[in-house]
């Protein structure tokens, strides 16, 4: 564990309501106190954090997890604590084994806490019911089926009568697959121009609005993955004033970019679910704004090849992981995107979906990132740590450079 002082920060935790010049003392991997800047008394190593920001370390609610070393090293470089491992990644999350496998991967790379999300159903085949309680007890965080399709609403029933029953959380995504079959970006004019086939938004509003009753029929805790319509954040915020126990979150790129940016035929913008139309996107922001959307990387490490084929035969999926941060400041930056907001997204809110101790509190272990928020910063292949390359924004100018992250107590990153 870490003993060290940071000071003359900018602390910033919504939480806390605390938005100040602070010196942080940290001992042996604990929060000791937060001062006014100038005033601790501490003996231990100092951090100089003038001109920075610090806030609680980012927590990624979903990632596709493949090689462990590197993708929670480029997490810490990027300011993130905590990654939610998706059940597709490495290998099938659908054991206790297998996530025990997955927890000593994470312990020897000593960087970047992982936190497994177990398979709901049996090799994520949708059909029969994955040993839910187990996986549980072995650790898991949550349990999805990732992307992969639930058989019908009857098997969905069981699943939330189930997870009520034993109080676990499930993360979903909504999607209706026969009326997303074979689409391969938003349903637009961008895609009939291109002469792509198009997801129209019903795919996701009307299996959402399917999962939504089921929550109210059974009273299951469901946190709703990746949503990427406007009409899904109103859905979502009429769920919660109703009192159903429903979360929400949205990928970094559903914020950033449209439908539009696939103009081209560029295969990188080629991710699940798809971009959409401006109108949503503004959507999409005002749900993070007001507190209704968390943000998530939904990182997916693809190599050269994968994201070389032609558009539609590309594998889907961004390289985020590295990024994430900078691409929130850059929102911020913008005006499009509220600072305290995206603290309360990326770190406050996942932390209460998780049930995990949320913010800069005192003699609590340390979760923090130090940024220097209005740095200029341009990531090329070469600065990006994680295994993927598939980045939206290599070459592009960004917002905020990460110059140390705490997670768990220990110092895993420094500039």
């Amino acid at each position: 564990m870490s003993t060290l002082t940071l000071t003359h920060a900018q602390v910033l935790d919504p939480s806390l309501g605390l938005n100040q010049l602070s010196d942080i003392v940290i001992e042996y991997g604990f929060i000791i106190d937060i001062t006014a800047a100038g005033k601790s008394i501490s003996t231990n190593p100092e951090f100089n954090a003038e001109k920075a920001l610090v806030i609680p370390g980012l927590i990624d609610l979903s990632a596709h997890i493949h090689n462990i070393a590197s993708e929670t090293v480029a997490a810490a470089k990027g300011g993130i604590t905590h990654l939610c491992a998706q059940p597709n990644s490495r290998q099938l999350i659908d054991t206790p084994a297998n996530v025990s496998l997955l927890q000593q991967a994470s312990a020897k790379a000593n960087s970047s806490r992982l936190l497994p999300i177990g398979a709901l159903t049996q090799k994520l085949a949708g059909d029969q019911l994955a040993n839910m309680h187990s996986l549980k007890q072995a650790g898991c965080i949550a349990l999805s089926n990732a992307r992969e399709p639930i058989k019908n609403a009857l098997v969905l029933r069981r699943i939330m009568e189930y997870a009520t029953t034993h109080d676990m959380l499930i993360m979903l995504t909504a999607e209706d697959c026969d009326l997303s079959a074979n689409g391969i970006m938003h349903e637009g004019p961008t895609a009939n121009r291109l002469g792509l086939t198009g997801i129209a938004e019903v795919a996701e509003t009307a299996a959402l609005a399917q999962q939504l009753l089921l929550v109210e029929l059974t009273g299951c805790r469901s946190h709703f993955s990746q949503l990427s319509c406007g009409r899904s954040v109103s859905m979502i915020r009429a769920a919660q004033a109703q009192g159903l126990p429903v979360s929400a979150d949205v990928a970094i790129a559903n914020l950033m970019f449209t439908d539009e940016d696939v103009d081209g035929f560029d295969s990188t913008f080629n991710v699940q679910p798809p971009l959409r139309s401006e109108k949503d996107r503004q959507a999409l922001l005002a749900g993070v704004n007001d507190g209704v959307l968390a943000i998530c990387s939904n990182h997916q490490a693809q190599d050269i090849a994968a994201k070389k084929a032609p558009f539609a035969a590309a594998e889907p999926g961004m390289s985020l992981l590295d990024t994430w941060l900078s691409m929130m400041l850059t929102l911020v930056n913008k005006g499009e995107l509220d600072l305290s907001a995206v603290v309360n997204a990326s770190s406050i809110l996942p932390a209460k979906i998780l049930g995990l101790k949320a913010g800069l509190q005192r003699e609590q272990l340390a979760n923090l990132v130090v940024v220097k928020q209005d740095a200029d910063i341009c990531y090329s292949i070469d600065s990006l740590l994680s295994s993927g390359k598939n980045s939206p924004v290599l070459g592009e100018p960004l917002k905020g450079e990460v110059k140390l992250t705490f997670s768990a107590g220990r110092e895993v990153y420094r500039a």
